[in-house]
């Protein structure tokens, strides 16, 4: 009878019926949550597209090296109580309108059961993602051009991953662990960290965090698994600005290694969700030997090696994890305009401070050294005003000019440019939301910025010391619900490494984070509504659109699309790396996500079984020529054959589209390659 009930209980929470009361505190005995788990694709346009991430001119994607995804996980309460949704995207970074959108369409589904109060959308922060849907910055200074088309794909995707994981709500258990990844991350401004105080520097064996805190959801019903999200603190940098190809980084390994071995196959319903999600890593880096490379030989084996630690100890985390979490969930929600914050004494320790408007320093557009920098007019540190280079900025960027008390504010920063002096829309977000998140046990201190491994660790001390030793596990959640630069400790700000300079609201920054912060936790630990003025937000930004079409794309003279224009060997040994093309359409002018470029086909008995996708490490493609369109297009598949492929039959299977001009139709087609053997 009992299991009979449960299948009732999950049938009904799919199909959105009402579930009587006393079944779902029958089943509220045994388990404490319901949860569930959903995943989507979000990889954008393949070629000639736009990458973020670096201060670095012309990087357009060639490629494919990793797709990127959507992940989501939803916990609620039993007898209709609350909902928390999390999501952790490959993207660099999530944005206001990004944001509002998601929840738009939420609450259009689901009412009122998802609002901004309980929607965390993160982003691992990957640097060798698609970019093209940032409207406050599409225009500006760092502006790549704004496209519908992917900003609509992103919305999408996430919408889908959560309606996946909302449709999945079962009783579940949720447990937890906590473990360090050695050698994951290196501090890469130590020059500022060292500027924090010796006696505080001294509670820590590390410079940077090495802590990964990992949740494993398991359904009551034959204790199905379900999924896996974890947090750690690393710059996905180890896809170096030398990138072209779309890739998930050293995170996106680590998902689809973890998820692989799951038996995720990409292509069924309800299947498992591994997540790397993102922390406090402002001044983390993957690249060891601090001068843009390392551990490996190149930058993907470095990104092998980076992604396999996490995997290895998420791994080892998931399957000894035994601490359930237990109690409620509860929420508080802020949005907080730090363009002019007054932050008290309580956390600058100087007096009553104000915060300033958005400016990006001199030593922003030096980039971090350590990560490959940026513009060779700049570097980091620099502190000293330059007039021919105020002059320059002035002219390209006029919206931008700082006023004389805008400087003063900011110092020691030198300003660049001040996207928060601008009287447009365009300018940068400026209300930010802010949160606390528990589950039982877990909290999550949810932030839409890049916080610095002591900016992290201050603001987790801050919220401990409010809530008290029942908030077990304290997690930053940076890179969320939209982006407003770096939070680097006062202190560090006052070396203006890139970090500082890239600290977006003045030296206070941190300390009014850790105000509004503490009001929220101590709001929580009361019982309290937090203290919040009319809620606003922050005005759409009126930018041009780009097309995504690049023009019609041009069928190869004497062949055809989806003819074979380079064919495998006849035989390859394991371990053997193996290329191929096809003549085919360019990505852009039929974007869509989901779905593959290519299958690497093994012959089974009862017919052809794909074996690789354009999903996969061991597989890399890439479209020549990239960014014009004017001629006839091809497509390079690369496969390493892994040392533990099955000896047979295969070909490559090549599924593309094409269009011929502007207004038409996508046409789909397949291309094959001629047999080849694996030995």
């Amino acid at each position: 009878m009992k299991h009979f009930v449960l299948a009732v209980i999950v049938w009904a929470v799919c199909v959105g019926a009402v579930v009587p009361s006393s079944w779902v505190s029958a089943c509220a005995a045994e388990s404490n949550f319901l949860i569930g788990c959903g995943s989507a694709d979000i990889t954008g346009p393949a070629a000639g597209f736009p990458l973020v991430g670096f201060v670095k001119e012309g990087r357009y994607s060639k490629g494919i090296h990793l797709r990127q995804r959507a992940r989501a996980f939803v916990v609620a309460e039993p007898d209709g109580g609350k909902h928390l949704a999390f999501v952790c995207a490959e993207l660099s970074w999530i944005n206001a309108e990004i944001y509002r959108q998601v929840l738009e369409r939420l609450q259009g589904r689901y009412q009122d059961l998802y609002a901004p109060e309980n929607v965390i959308l993160s982003a691992t922060h990957t640097h060798s993602g698609a970019g093209g849907f940032w409207r406050y910055g599409a225009d500006g200074p760092l502006g790549k051009g704004f496209f519908h088309e992917y900003e609509e794909a992103i919305v999408a995707g996430i919408v889908s991953a959560i309606d996946a994981a909302h449709q999945q709500l079962q009783p579940g258990r949720i447990l937890v662990a906590r473990g360090d990844v050695e050698d994951g991350g290196a501090q890469r401004s130590s020059v500022a960290y060292r500027n924090n105080p010796p006696e505080e520097r001294a509670l820590y064996r590390t410079d940077t965090d090495t802590e990964m805190t990992l949740l494993k959801f398991v359904g009551k019903s034959g204790e199905k698994e379900l999924g896996a999200f974890n947090w750690f603190a690393v710059h996905p940098t180890s896809m170096t600005f030398d990138n072209y190809l779309i890739s998930g980084d050293s995170k996106g390994y680590a998902a689809l290694t973890f998820e692989r071995r799951k038996g995720v196959t990409y292509g069924k319903q309800n299947e498992f969700v591994a997540a790397f999600a993102q922390s406090n890593c402002g001044d983390v880096t993957g690249n060891l030997n601090l001068n843009n490379t390392g551990p490996g030989k190149d930058e993907f084996e470095s990104t092998r090696i980076i992604g396999q630690r996490q995997f290895d100890v998420a791994w080892q985390l998931y399957n000894d994890a035994s601490e359930e979490l237990v109690g409620s969930i509860d929420v508080r929600h802020v949005t907080i305009d730090f363009s002019n914050l007054t932050v008290e004494h309580e956390f600058t320790q100087a007096g009553t401070v104000t915060t300033a408007a958005a400016a990006y320093g001199y030593s922003f557009a030096a980039g971090s050294t350590e990560d490959g920098g940026g513009h060779p007019l700049f570097r980091e540190g620099m502190k000293e005003r330059n007039i021919a280079i105020d002059l320059f900025a002035n002219q390209l960027f006029p919206d931008f000019r700082p006023d004389d008390r805008l400087r003063e504010l900011q110092k020691p920063k030198v300003i660049l440019f001040a996207p928060g002096a601008s009287k447009k829309a365009t300018g940068l977000s400026h209300l930010l939301p802010l949160a606390i998140c528990r589950i039982g046990q877990l909290v999550l201190v949810v932030g839409p910025a890049e916080f610095t491994t002591m900016a992290g660790r201050r603001i987790r001390r801050s919220v401990q010391e409010a809530l008290g030793d029942t908030a077990k596990y304290i997690v930053i959640a940076g890179y969320s619900n939209d982006y407003a630069g770096y939070v680097g400790t006062r202190e560090e700000y006052e070396m203006q490494q890139y970090e500082g300079g890239h600290t977006l609201f003045g030296p206070w920054t941190l300390a009014g984070y850790q105000q509004e912060y503490v009001k929220l936790a101590r709001a929580m630990a009361s019982g309290a509504a937090p203290d919040q003025e009319q809620q606003h937000e922050n005005p759409q930004p009126v930018v041009k659109r780009r097309s995504i079409f690049v023009g019609p794309d041009v069928p190869p003279e004497g062949s055809a699309f989806g003819e074979v224009a380079s064919q495998p060997k006849p035989s390859y040994l394991k371990g053997q790396r193996l290329e191929v093309a096809f003549w085919t359409g360019h990505p852009r002018n039929s974007f869509q996500t989901g779905g593959n470029y290519f299958t690497v086909e093994r012959q089974a008995k009862d017919g052809w079984v794909a074996v690789a996708t354009d999903a996969d490490w061991e597989t890399r493609c890439r479209w020549q020529p990239s960014r014009d369109a004017s001629q006839p297009c091809q497509i390079i598949i690369a496969w390493h054959i892994p040392d533990g492929a099955e000896s047979g039959e295969y070909r490559i299977v090549h599924h593309g589209r094409y269009r011929l001009e502007a207004d038409a139709k996508p046409q789909a087609f397949d291309g094959t390659t001629r047999l080849f053997r694996v030995e």
